[in-house]
């Protein structure tokens, strides 16, 4: 299955920043860090990998918040702060965004839970594959591979 029905539409909360997804994820991911807990005040985030010429922000002003780190750089919409995606030097040339943001996130389905060693009692995001840590980097081919085969596509 290839149909992504792109491009795709997405906004914060107040809809001041306006965004559009032009390339298919390569992967999708709940990460359980701590961090994550903390910066979404739920039990984990959720992400969609994009290549970076994919993603465009089209509208509105962003700010760096979150872990402040240049590895890994959170950008929120400067007027509700809704967390809208991450950059960072750990991931060159990617956009880790937070899918729901999109006007249609239903579709969604983690493929990959990150960081389970640090994942809350009883949570379960739907993911068929799991890492206790970040996947070494020798996985990640084999992933966006199985994802581009088997992961969730917009209805």
């Amino acid at each position: 299955m290839t149909h992504w029905s792109l491009p795709w539409s997405a906004s914060c909360l107040c809809g001041r920043v306006k965004m559009r997804v032009s390339a298919p994820p390569l992967m999708s991911a709940a990460c359980h860090c701590a961090g994550c807990q903390k910066l979404t005040s739920g039990p984990y985030s959720l992400s969609l990998m994009l290549p970076a010429q994919g993603f465009a922000v089209l509208e509105g002003e962003t700010v760096l918040g979150g872990e402040h780190r240049p590895e890994s750089r959170h950008h929120y919409c400067a007027h509700c702060k809704s967390w809208l995606y991450t950059t960072g030097d750990m991931m060159p040339g990617m956009v880790n965004f937070r899918p729901t943001m999109l006007d249609d996130a239903s579709w969604v389905v983690p493929f990959v839970d990150m960081m389970v060693a640090e994942k809350l009692p009883g949570v379960a995001s739907g993911a068929s594959r799991a890492y206790p840590g970040w996947p070494p980097p020798e996985d990640y081919g084999a992933l966006m591979e199985a994802y581009a085969k088997e992961g969730a596509r917009p209805h």
